[in-house]
């Protein structure tokens, strides 16, 4: 019995022997197609033709066009995932109104934003309160666009909504599970209007879930809160322990001074 590999069984060649011209032209490009002699893992003879120029820069193009078309369904995938509010769907900095009083806001999720690669490595946060309608939902959902930009699943969480939705009898199991899986697993969170939901010991165990699981998993989240953090409402309707989670090192709080230019608007 013959022990040797199959590729030994093989005629061997030198690349000078294996590369030949096929004889064809290419009618595009007039090049000459050149062809590659090999042996399969059977040992059965192959030829490989080599693309023309014309055609190997055609192969590139496609190859190209596949790659955006791929990083622009990834793209829209992440985006539907967040399910950043339509409002806020292109919200930026540059599109920011500033106003008296938003200005601190303002700078510190443009210094945050500076060093998101270091924020989100560690992850740090930022709490941005204030009043209703003044800015600070866009400025929170200008930090998830700029996360998607960049590649990262981030994803917005209205607090009220999504607790009342994940209460019993008002979604099953599954539709639960998906809701709490966002909030625990985004790369970057939005946690909009955290203080404003129907406050029981069952939405402050939900909130201590989130706050934790991110807090040691060092993923960054985004509050905004009608609240401010030295109000003693904001500990009573989160917890001692959500609460705690807030004022920890992993959070910056910005106040907003700012009224409702929303209502100013009208």
């Amino acid at each position: 019995m013959n022990d040797k590999p199959m590729q030994a069984l093989a005629p061997s060649f030198s690349l000078r022997d294996r590369v030949f011209d096929t004889g064809e032209v290419c009618p595009k490009c007039g090049a000459h197609i050149m062809g590659l002699k090999f042996f399969d893992l059977d040992g059965q003879p192959r030829i490989l033709k080599k693309p023309c120029p014309c055609r190997d820069a055609e192969i590139k193009a496609e190859d190209a066009a596949k790659k955006a078309r791929d990083r622009e369904r990834a793209r829209q995938h992440r985006r539907e995932w967040a399910e950043i509010p339509n409002m806020f769907s292109d919200a930026t900095l540059k599109g920011y109104r500033r106003v008296p009083g938003t200005e601190e806001a303002f700078e510190a999720v443009k210094e945050y934003l500076l060093s998101r690669e270091e924020n989100w490595r560690e992850g740090k946060g930022l709490i941005l309160m204030g009043a209703v309608g003044c800015g600070k939902t866009h400025l929170g959902c200008a930090v998830l666009n700029c996360a998607l930009e960049d590649g990262y699943h981030a994803a917005y969480w209205n607090v009220p909504q999504q607790l009342e939705m994940m209460m019993y009898g008002h979604a099953d199991n599954t539709d639960q599970m998906r809701i709490l899986d966002k909030a625990l697993l985004a790369d970057v969170l939005l946690l909009d209007d955290l203080g404003a939901e129907k406050a029981s010991d069952w939405t402050r165990k939900e909130l201590v879930i989130i706050l934790d699981e991110r807090y040691r998993e060092n993923r960054p989240t985004i509050v905004t809160s009608n609240l401010m953090l030295t109000d003693g409402e904001l500990r009573n309707t989160c917890g001692a322990r959500a609460y705690s989670r807030l004022c920890s090192d992993h959070f910056k709080a910005v106040a907003l001074t700012a009224a409702d230019y929303r209502r100013k608007q009208a």
